[in-house]
């Protein structure tokens, strides 16, 4: 499956899909992949969720973002440790496209992917590490692409 995805936005998760939360820095080929999402002019935004198993504060991960080399690719940057919903819908209503147009780039399928397939949002699930198991199904909905590399991600946009 090698169709491209239209897309005008990317918004991004952070924890396991973009930085390494077991080794406390960004994944090796984050930056690549935002660089060459930056040159195809995507409009990108970044969402978190910390819950307490995260294992660190929400303080601590505003920091962790604030102060990465990976920030300054982002139109907007929101964390919560309560429902993501509610970041993607402020995110979307930032970014002013047609959530058919904005691409959410999630490790989770029971969070960004479901969001993704409820609200009318292609999606690109990134199936490794911690939750590589949590499985798309009817419930959850299934995504456009599932990729085992962030790198791979430059073959569909």
């Amino acid at each position: 499956m090698d169709a491209k995805i239209d897309i005008k936005a990317i918004i991004f998760d952070w924890g396991r899909t973009l930085y390494d939360t077991e080794n406390q820095q960004e994944f090796e080929e984050a930056e690549e992949v935002l660089r060459y999402c930056k040159g195809k002019d995507y409009k990108m935004a970044l969402v978190s969720l910390v819950t307490e198993l995260s294992g660190v504060t929400l303080e601590e991960r505003l920091l962790q973002i604030e102060s990465s080399p990976l920030r300054k690719y982002f139109v907007i940057a929101l964390v919560a440790d309560k429902d993501k919903d509610h970041l993607f819908d402020q995110v979307v209503e930032t970014l002013k496209f047609p959530r058919s147009q904005i691409l959410i780039v999630d490790d989770r399928v029971i969070r960004g992917i479901n969001y993704a397939q409820r609200m009318g949002h292609p999606s690109v699930w990134l199936q490794r590490g911690k939750f590589a198991y949590e499985t798309p199904n009817q419930e959850t909905g299934f995504p456009a692409h599932s990729v085992q590399s962030l790198k791979e991600l430059m073959q569909y946009i």
